[in-house]
Protein backbone atom coordinates (compact mmCIF):
# COMPACT_ATOMS: atom_id res chain seq x y z
CA UNK A 1 0.00 0.00 0.00
CA UNK A 2 2.93 2.63 0.91
CA UNK A 3 4.51 2.01 -2.33
CA UNK A 4 1.02 2.64 -4.61
CA UNK A 5 0.63 5.66 -2.36
CA UNK A 6 4.06 6.65 -3.20
CA UNK A 7 3.41 6.10 -6.87
CA UNK A 8 0.28 8.34 -6.53
CA UNK A 9 1.52 10.67 -4.83
CA UNK A 10 3.80 11.53 -8.03
CA UNK A 11 0.69 11.55 -10.19
CA UNK A 12 -0.74 13.72 -7.78
CA UNK A 13 2.06 16.51 -8.11
CA UNK A 14 2.20 15.80 -12.13
CA UNK A 15 -1.42 16.90 -11.81
CA UNK A 16 -0.92 20.02 -9.77
CA UNK A 17 2.36 21.38 -11.80
CA UNK A 18 0.08 20.60 -15.44
CA UNK A 19 -3.12 22.28 -13.80
CA UNK A 20 -1.03 25.22 -12.90
CA UNK A 21 0.68 24.88 -16.79
CA UNK A 22 -2.36 25.38 -18.04
CA UNK A 23 -3.92 27.92 -15.95
CA UNK A 24 -1.30 29.92 -17.56
CA UNK A 25 -1.47 29.12 -21.24
CA UNK A 26 -5.69 29.14 -21.47
CA UNK A 27 -4.84 33.09 -20.34
CA UNK A 28 -4.19 33.96 -23.80
CA UNK A 29 -6.65 34.22 -25.92
CA UNK A 30 -6.52 31.19 -28.90
CA UNK A 31 -5.49 28.49 -26.40
CA UNK A 32 -7.38 25.22 -25.91
CA UNK A 33 -6.63 22.33 -23.68
CA UNK A 34 -6.00 19.17 -25.57
CA UNK A 35 -8.91 16.80 -24.70
CA UNK A 36 -6.92 13.97 -23.60
CA UNK A 37 -5.22 16.19 -21.19
CA UNK A 38 -8.46 16.80 -19.99
CA UNK A 39 -9.03 13.59 -19.93
CA UNK A 40 -5.76 12.75 -17.88
CA UNK A 41 -6.94 15.47 -15.67
CA UNK A 42 -10.54 13.26 -14.59
CA UNK A 43 -8.90 10.17 -14.38
CA UNK A 44 -6.02 11.30 -12.32
CA UNK A 45 -8.84 12.89 -9.56
CA UNK A 46 -10.69 9.77 -10.20
CA UNK A 47 -7.26 7.60 -9.25
CA UNK A 48 -6.61 10.06 -6.45
CA UNK A 49 -10.15 9.11 -4.59
CA UNK A 50 -9.69 5.74 -5.16
CA UNK A 51 -6.07 5.22 -3.60
CA UNK A 52 -7.47 7.19 -0.97
CA UNK A 53 -10.59 5.17 -0.41
CA UNK A 54 -8.64 2.15 -0.34
CA UNK A 55 -6.03 2.98 1.83
CA UNK A 56 -8.73 4.19 4.66
CA UNK A 57 -9.89 0.59 4.46
CA UNK A 58 -6.29 -0.66 4.72
CA UNK A 59 -6.18 0.95 7.97
CA UNK A 60 -9.55 0.41 9.15
CA UNK A 61 -8.97 -3.39 8.26
CA UNK A 62 -12.05 -3.16 6.10
CA UNK A 63 -11.02 -6.04 4.09
CA UNK A 64 -12.64 -9.49 4.24
CA UNK A 65 -9.77 -11.61 2.81
CA UNK A 66 -6.13 -10.57 1.67
CA UNK A 67 -6.51 -12.30 -1.51
CA UNK A 68 -9.10 -9.17 -2.15
CA UNK A 69 -7.08 -6.64 -1.15
CA UNK A 70 -4.31 -7.58 -3.24
CA UNK A 71 -6.72 -7.91 -6.33
CA UNK A 72 -7.64 -4.20 -6.15
CA UNK A 73 -3.84 -3.10 -4.74
CA UNK A 74 -2.44 -4.48 -8.30
CA UNK A 75 -5.06 -3.00 -10.27
CA UNK A 76 -4.60 0.20 -8.99
CA UNK A 77 -1.18 0.13 -8.95
CA UNK A 78 -1.43 -0.87 -12.67
CA UNK A 79 -3.43 2.15 -13.69
CA UNK A 80 -1.41 4.76 -11.79
CA UNK A 81 1.53 3.16 -13.65
CA UNK A 82 -0.31 3.55 -16.66
CA UNK A 83 -1.29 7.10 -16.15
CA UNK A 84 2.17 8.12 -14.97
CA UNK A 85 3.57 7.10 -18.23
CA UNK A 86 1.01 9.06 -20.03
CA UNK A 87 1.22 12.66 -18.17
CA UNK A 88 4.57 13.82 -20.24
CA UNK A 89 2.45 15.15 -23.02
CA UNK A 90 5.64 16.41 -24.97
CA UNK A 91 3.80 17.76 -27.68
CA UNK A 92 2.08 20.55 -25.22
CA UNK A 93 -0.83 20.57 -23.19
CA UNK A 94 -3.18 23.09 -25.79
CA UNK A 95 -3.97 23.46 -29.19
CA UNK A 96 -3.61 26.76 -30.94
CA UNK A 97 -7.20 27.66 -31.75
CA UNK A 98 -7.41 30.56 -34.31
CA UNK A 99 -9.72 33.35 -32.38
CA UNK A 100 -12.68 34.51 -34.14
CA UNK A 101 -11.91 37.99 -36.16
CA UNK A 102 -15.65 39.64 -34.88
CA UNK A 103 -19.33 40.18 -35.95
CA UNK A 104 -19.66 42.67 -38.82
CA UNK A 105 -21.94 45.54 -37.64
CA UNK A 106 -23.52 46.17 -40.79
CA UNK A 107 -24.18 50.09 -40.24
CA UNK A 108 -25.90 50.40 -44.06
CA UNK A 109 -25.20 51.48 -47.46
CA UNK A 110 -22.46 53.31 -48.26
CA UNK A 111 -23.31 55.97 -51.16
CA UNK A 112 -21.29 58.35 -52.67
CA UNK A 113 -18.13 59.71 -53.71
CA UNK A 114 -17.30 62.01 -50.36
CA UNK A 115 -17.91 58.90 -48.41
CA UNK A 116 -15.78 56.33 -50.07
CA UNK A 117 -12.89 58.93 -50.52
CA UNK A 118 -12.95 59.37 -46.79
CA UNK A 119 -13.18 55.50 -45.99
CA UNK A 120 -10.36 54.99 -48.23
CA UNK A 121 -8.40 57.77 -46.82
CA UNK A 122 -9.06 56.14 -43.45
CA UNK A 123 -8.34 52.57 -44.91
CA UNK A 124 -5.15 54.30 -46.40
CA UNK A 125 -3.57 55.20 -43.22
CA UNK A 126 -4.36 52.15 -41.17
CA UNK A 127 -2.52 49.97 -44.20
CA UNK A 128 0.58 52.21 -43.72
CA UNK A 129 2.89 50.20 -41.07
CA UNK A 130 4.14 53.47 -39.50
CA UNK A 131 0.73 54.76 -38.38
CA UNK A 132 -0.66 53.13 -35.29
CA UNK A 133 -3.14 55.13 -34.36
CA UNK A 134 -6.00 57.43 -36.22
CA UNK A 135 -7.99 59.87 -35.39
CA UNK A 136 -11.46 60.35 -37.09
CA UNK A 137 -13.03 64.07 -36.25
CA UNK A 138 -16.04 66.12 -36.74
CA UNK A 139 -18.93 67.31 -35.49
CA UNK A 140 -22.05 65.33 -34.13
CA UNK A 141 -24.38 63.43 -37.21
CA UNK A 142 -21.64 63.47 -40.04
CA UNK A 143 -20.97 59.76 -39.98
CA UNK A 144 -17.54 59.30 -38.05
CA UNK A 145 -19.05 56.26 -36.57
CA UNK A 146 -20.47 54.99 -39.59
CA UNK A 147 -17.58 55.44 -41.39
CA UNK A 148 -15.68 53.48 -38.28
CA UNK A 149 -17.91 50.43 -38.83
CA UNK A 150 -17.65 50.18 -42.85
CA UNK A 151 -13.92 49.96 -41.92
CA UNK A 152 -14.54 47.35 -39.22
CA UNK A 153 -16.46 45.42 -41.25
CA UNK A 154 -14.06 45.19 -43.73
CA UNK A 155 -11.54 44.15 -41.88
CA UNK A 156 -13.66 41.47 -40.03
CA UNK A 157 -14.73 39.68 -43.74
CA UNK A 158 -11.61 39.25 -44.71
CA UNK A 159 -8.02 41.37 -44.51
CA UNK A 160 -4.24 39.36 -43.82
CA UNK A 161 -3.19 42.82 -42.00
CA UNK A 162 -5.85 42.23 -39.00
CA UNK A 163 -6.53 38.76 -37.21
CA UNK A 164 -9.99 40.85 -36.71
CA UNK A 165 -11.65 44.10 -35.38
CA UNK A 166 -13.25 45.08 -32.06
CA UNK A 167 -15.13 48.37 -31.57
CA UNK A 168 -16.16 49.81 -28.62
CA UNK A 169 -18.25 52.60 -27.75
CA UNK A 170 -16.84 55.33 -25.29
CA UNK A 171 -19.20 58.19 -25.05
CA UNK A 172 -19.50 60.49 -21.99
CA UNK A 173 -20.06 57.82 -19.27
CA UNK A 174 -16.87 55.95 -20.85
CA UNK A 175 -14.40 55.10 -17.95
CA UNK A 176 -11.12 53.15 -18.09
CA UNK A 177 -12.80 50.09 -16.46
CA UNK A 178 -15.82 50.32 -19.27
CA UNK A 179 -13.35 50.30 -22.19
CA UNK A 180 -11.33 47.21 -20.65
CA UNK A 181 -14.57 45.16 -20.15
CA UNK A 182 -15.53 45.66 -23.75
CA UNK A 183 -12.27 44.74 -24.85
CA UNK A 184 -12.30 41.89 -23.03
CA UNK A 185 -15.59 40.71 -23.89
CA UNK A 186 -14.38 40.44 -27.51
CA UNK A 187 -11.45 38.20 -26.50
CA UNK A 188 -13.63 36.17 -24.19
CA UNK A 189 -11.61 37.60 -21.29
CA UNK A 190 -12.33 37.09 -17.98
CA UNK A 191 -10.94 39.62 -16.16
CA UNK A 192 -12.69 38.98 -12.40
CA UNK A 193 -9.79 36.60 -12.10
CA UNK A 194 -7.78 39.76 -10.52
CA UNK A 195 -8.18 42.53 -9.05
CA UNK A 196 -9.15 45.79 -11.18
CA UNK A 197 -5.39 47.21 -10.42
CA UNK A 198 -4.40 44.30 -12.60
CA UNK A 199 -6.83 44.70 -15.71
CA UNK A 200 -4.83 46.76 -17.72
CA UNK A 201 -1.58 44.38 -17.18
CA UNK A 202 -3.97 41.56 -18.01
CA UNK A 203 -5.62 43.05 -21.51
CA UNK A 204 -2.13 43.95 -22.55
CA UNK A 205 -0.62 40.54 -22.16
CA UNK A 206 -3.70 38.97 -23.81
CA UNK A 207 -3.46 41.82 -26.61
CA UNK A 208 0.27 41.47 -27.49
CA UNK A 209 1.49 39.88 -30.28
CA UNK A 210 -2.37 40.29 -32.08
CA UNK A 211 -2.93 42.11 -34.81
CA UNK A 212 -6.31 43.50 -33.61
CA UNK A 213 -7.50 46.83 -34.91
CA UNK A 214 -9.50 48.26 -32.00
CA UNK A 215 -11.57 51.02 -32.51
CA UNK A 216 -12.39 53.18 -29.59
CA UNK A 217 -15.73 55.50 -30.88
CA UNK A 218 -16.95 58.76 -29.48
CA UNK A 219 -14.12 60.08 -27.50
CA UNK A 220 -15.19 62.64 -25.03
CA UNK A 221 -11.41 63.01 -22.97
CA UNK A 222 -8.27 61.82 -23.26
CA UNK A 223 -7.45 58.12 -22.12
CA UNK A 224 -4.30 56.78 -21.41
CA UNK A 225 -3.94 53.63 -23.53
CA UNK A 226 -1.16 52.74 -21.25
CA UNK A 227 -3.74 52.18 -18.49
CA UNK A 228 -6.07 50.56 -20.34
CA UNK A 229 -4.12 48.53 -21.35
CA UNK A 230 -4.09 48.73 -25.19
CA UNK A 231 -0.37 48.03 -27.01
CA UNK A 232 0.25 49.22 -30.54
CA UNK A 233 3.07 48.24 -32.37
CA UNK A 234 4.13 47.46 -35.76
CA UNK A 235 2.82 44.55 -37.57
CA UNK A 236 0.25 44.09 -34.06
CA UNK A 237 -2.76 46.17 -33.12
CA UNK A 238 -3.98 49.64 -34.40
CA UNK A 239 -6.11 52.28 -32.85
CA UNK A 240 -8.55 54.23 -34.58
CA UNK A 241 -10.12 56.99 -32.15
CA UNK A 242 -13.22 58.79 -33.51
CA UNK A 243 -14.20 61.97 -31.21
CA UNK A 244 -16.26 65.47 -32.64
CA UNK A 245 -12.97 67.33 -31.29
CA UNK A 246 -9.43 67.34 -32.73
CA UNK A 247 -7.64 68.25 -29.61
CA UNK A 248 -9.08 64.86 -28.48
CA UNK A 249 -7.40 62.93 -31.31
CA UNK A 250 -3.78 64.67 -30.67
CA UNK A 251 -3.99 63.90 -26.91
CA UNK A 252 -4.02 60.64 -27.77
CA UNK A 253 -1.02 60.61 -29.68
CA UNK A 254 -3.26 60.15 -33.37
CA UNK A 255 -0.44 59.80 -35.96
CA UNK A 256 -2.71 60.87 -38.75
CA UNK A 257 -6.55 63.65 -38.50
CA UNK A 258 -9.09 63.00 -40.36
CA UNK A 259 -11.84 65.25 -40.57
CA UNK A 260 -15.29 64.78 -41.68
CA UNK A 261 -16.92 66.98 -42.76
CA UNK A 262 -21.06 66.66 -43.68
CA UNK A 263 -21.08 64.38 -46.33
CA UNK A 264 -23.77 65.44 -48.51
CA UNK A 265 -25.81 61.99 -49.76
CA UNK A 266 -23.02 60.26 -48.82
CA UNK A 267 -25.03 58.27 -45.72
CA UNK A 268 -28.60 57.44 -46.29
CA UNK A 269 -29.19 54.77 -43.91
CA UNK A 270 -27.91 53.31 -40.76
CA UNK A 271 -26.69 56.47 -39.45
CA UNK A 272 -25.97 55.58 -35.69
CA UNK A 273 -23.40 58.49 -34.55
CA UNK A 274 -24.58 60.44 -31.23
CA UNK A 275 -26.24 63.53 -32.02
Amino acid sequence: MDALEMNMEMVSAMKADISFQLEQEERRPGKKRKREVDLWMRRAGTLEDQVHELGRKVRQRHFFSCLMLADQLRGLATEVDKLHEKGRFDNGLTLDVKPARGYELRPGELVGQASQTKRDEIWDCLMNEEMLRVGVWGQAGVGKSFLAKHVHDQIVRDCPRFDGACLVTVSQEGTVGTIQTDIAKYLELDLTEVSCVYWGARLKEALQGRKLLLILDDVRKYYSLEEVGIPLETNGCKLIVTSRLSHVCEQMNCHELVHVATLPGGIRQGLEEEV
